[in-house]
């Protein structure tokens, strides 16, 4: 277990807008910063840091925490292997006992290291038959200086080469001990029917593949052999390191650039990204020879919306890729592209025009994607009418796809032209796709809720406006009160409360431990309670934003980033909403009434329910009668202090 004065320290040093910056493209906002939220698909960002206390939180998810939290969450990390992590990136040395040293890691995290160390091995031992063997030097290094690869970026982009024999790896990795199934599941072995293992790779030069943290994952390797019949190139298979719809070659490398110059160019080959690169041209990447997943376009977004495909000179090519690119504008983001000239593709066509030639040529010759296919489609059509409506409605569908009203009416006006037909047609049957697209979305939607109500136990709600009542009325569980008094508290603690000195923390703590009817009932509230009767006092916000129990520190955090809002049900009915700013010792007092409001409902559901029970004795039935009436007498005194002023939760 880390000692907390260790992590404190940690999570002093750490910058955290610096560790999301990785993942994230962040633009300030006053003392914050902004962007799209990485574990969630939105157009709009509502993904917040705000590093004066070290914190995210996301208010469309609301997920949220500290910067260990944040690196579990987008790496799949268990809490001291971020912490480790974070650590070692900012020269922090961790306290640890030795009980947690001894069982820190569960099975899988354990089997992940496992992966991630085999791939590491592969990587070095690529390299090395690449510098180090006459093989390598003989093969390997002369194809990638004729690619025009300098050494210095073939060890920037730690290139190999894998050797011609059926079982180098395999044999130098257990030499070193490796376990043949660990590497089997690495993707970097393969099992014979007589239980012997031979190499995935064989006789080709390796590219590595990095995932955004910069830790390779896999691996991609070229054939060297014009004779032999296997794919010219091998990927590694799908592992628990490297899922190829969710990875971007070049991604790492590139994310600073495309943060830098907010744009991407999209090209197709690994040698097209590591060539522009060394031109420098660094905000590139590819999709690796497939069509664009979600999950790529999910990574686009953390850094740019502004994305430019370039085409090889291709046309058969560029007609049968360009379905896929209707992915990136539902996603919202803008995008381009260039075609080059017939023959050429981004890395021949960057070495013969240099660096700064072929950054002329794209900005001199990108245009809209609508723009583009609009041209290609309307070419094709050799002005055969049927098939010239046809192409406009295809056209018509990737703008259906764009999102913003003005965008779309923009298109459509350079789209009548390069069409020749009337724009007020064009909008027309526009509107008719977008009608459609929304019916297609609401069935999606019903779907999901019907998921939902399903997975819940067959829960269902009255249609006739009973949703909306219960979501309001559910604010105000006393559940929900529990937490928000801790909020308050995490807010307010050390507030001065009354003249006296006595601060908030004293009076809540004071009311809370003084009535036996606050006892803490939801999950969070009981650990929060428990939390500050074992420190014995208000430890601070701070205390609560660093603690190990990830879940009380995505809690603390969503707090301090001012996540909760009310509903506009309030202010329609006539809800005076308290300013907690400047009247934060009423909402202490309005909230412990809340709670014993919805402690004393509990209590008379309690009682009604024992007045159902058969037998029960006149004398009892008399005291339940009058318990009742004492309990409905409480409710309406705590009613009439309330007023008609609800707390802030």
């Amino acid at each position: 277990m880390i000692v907390q004065s260790s992590l404190d320290q940690l999570l002093n040093a750490v910058s955290i807008e610096d560790v999301v910056g990785d993942y994230v493209s962040l633009k300030r906002s006053g003392s914050r910063y902004k962007g799209c939220c990485p574990f969630h698909d939105e157009k709009t960002p509502s993904f917040v840091v705000t590093p004066s206390i070290g914190i995210y939180k996301c208010f469309g998810c609301q997920k949220g925490g500290n910067a260990i939290q944040f690196l579990m969450d987008v790496e799949n990390l268990s809490f001291v292997e971020s912490a480790r992590n974070l650590a070692k990136r900012y020269g922090v040395d961790l306290m640890e006992t030795t009980s947690e040293n001894q069982d820190v890691y569960q099975e899988q995290q354990r089997q992940k290291e496992s992966l991630q160390a085999a791939v590491d091995f592969a990587q070095q031992f690529f390299v090395d038959q690449l510098f180090d063997t006459d093989e390598g030097k003989s093969i390997g290094l002369p194809y990638f200086k004729e690619r025009g690869f300098t050494v210095d970026t073939i060890k920037k982009w730690g290139l190999g080469y894998s050797p011609e024999s059926w079982e180098a790896l395999a044999k130098t990795a257990h030499g070193k001990g490796f376990n043949p199934e660990v590497m089997v599941k690495a993707g970097l072995l393969k099992l014979r029917d007589n239980g012997t293992h031979y190499d995935l790779f064989r006789y080709r030069v390796m590219f590595s593949i990095h995932a955004v943290t910069g830790k390779v994952i896999g691996f991609a390797g070229r054939k060297m052999s014009s004779t032999d019949p296997s794919p010219k190139y091998v990927n590694s298979p799908e592992t628990e390191l490297y899922k190829k719809s969710e990875v971007l070659f070049g991604l790492y490398q590139a994310k600073n650039a495309m943060k830098k110059f907010d744009k991407v160019f999209m090209t197709e080959g690994y040698t097209d990204v590591i060539t522009l690169h060394q031109s420098g041209i660094e905000n590139v990447v590819a999709s690796s020879g497939t069509a664009l997943t979600p999950g790529q376009i999910k990574l686009l977004k953390r850094f740019t919306n502004n994305v430019t495909v370039v085409y090889d000179g291709d046309m058969a090519g560029i007609k049968a890729s360009i379905r896929g690119i209707d992915l990136l504008l539902q996603e919202g983001l803008n995008v381009r592209v260039v075609p080059l000239p017939e023959g050429q593709d981004p890395d021949s066509y960057c070495q013969a025009l240099g660096g700064e030639g072929f950054l002329d040529y794209i900005n001199t010759h990108e245009e809209t994607f609508i723009f583009f296919k609009a041209k290609l489609l309307i070419d094709d059509t050799k002005n055969d009418p049927l098939r010239k409506s046809d192409a406009v409605r295809e056209i018509l569908k990737s703008v259906a796809l764009i999102n913003d009203p003005l965008k779309r009416s923009a298109l459509s006006q350079q789209l009548a032209s390069i069409c020749d037909i009337d724009q007020a047609t064009l909008l027309q049957e526009l509107s008719v796709l977008l009608r459609q697209q929304q019916v297609r979305e609401r069935q999606d939607f019903v779907k999901e809720v019907s998921a939902a109500i399903d997975s819940s136990g067959g829960v269902v709600f009255s249609p006739e406006g009973e949703v909306q009542e219960r979501i309001r009325v559910n604010l105000l569980e006393h559940r929900d009160q529990e937490l928000a008094l801790f909020r308050l508290l995490l807010l307010f603690g050390d507030q001065a409360f009354s003249e006296e000195g006595q601060t908030v923390f004293d009076f809540v703590w004071n009311e809370v431990q003084g009535d036996a009817n606050l006892a803490m009932e939801d999950a969070l509230a009981k650990k929060l309670h428990a939390e500050i009767e074992q420190t014995g006092g208000w430890p601070g916000a701070q205390h609560f934003i660093h603690h190990l129990d990830s879940e009380i520190a995505a809690w603390a955090a969503g707090i301090m980033a001012d996540g909760h809002t009310l509903s506009p049900a309030y202010a329609e009915n006539f809800i005076d909403v308290l300013d907690e700013a400047t009247a934060y010792k009423d909402q202490v007092i309005n909230m412990f009434l809340h709670l014993r409001r919805k402690k004393v409902d509990a209590m008379i559901e309690n009682l009604l329910e024992m007045f159902k029970e058969e037998g029960a004795e006149p004398e009892s039935v008399d005291l339940m009668m009058e318990y009742l009436t004492e309990l409905n007498d409480l409710k309406r005194q705590i009613a009439a202090k309330l007023g008609n002023s609800v707390s802030r939760i």
